[in-house]
């Protein structure tokens, strides 16, 4: 069974950017997924909604990161569906997403705030570089 493209987005409190891109998404043929700050410690694969991941119990003991930015989690997309999406943000189509992500076999097992850590610094090394040229 082939899943159609889901987005998962964290809007950091930017709910007007939240609406556009949601309708643009779902004008596109693709699912939506609003997460909610509550949800950060689920994994992404739970958030995804792929079988046999679980929501992880959270203890009422345990922190929930604070995210500063929005962030973006592309699920079961082609390459077509992919390079659509990120050629109409480039162009200005749509707005920018500050963090974004592909969902892989790997990261599918992480939290969403784990996953946000990493691109976080992967977004910070590569300004770093960027700012070096």
């Amino acid at each position: 069974m082939i899943r159609r493209p889901n987005i998962l987005y964290y809007n950091n409190g930017q709910t007007e950017k939240e609406k556009v891109l949601e309708k643009a998404a779902r004008r596109m043929g693709f699912d939506f997924s609003p997460i909610l700050p509550q949800n950060v410690l689920q994994t992404v694969g739970y958030l995804a909604k792929i079988k046999g991941f679980p929501p992880r119990k959270i203890s009422v003991l345990e922190n929930l990161p604070s995210i500063p930015m929005d962030v973006m989690v592309m699920c079961n997309f082609t390459d077509d569906n992919l390079n659509h999406l990120l050629r109409m943000m480039k162009n200005g189509e749509l707005p920018s997403v500050a963090l974004k992500a592909v969902l892989t076999s790997q990261n599918c097992f992480w939290t969403f705030a784990h996953l946000v850590k990493e691109l976080e610094e992967e977004h910070r090394d590569f300004m770093e570089r960027e700012e070096e040229k």
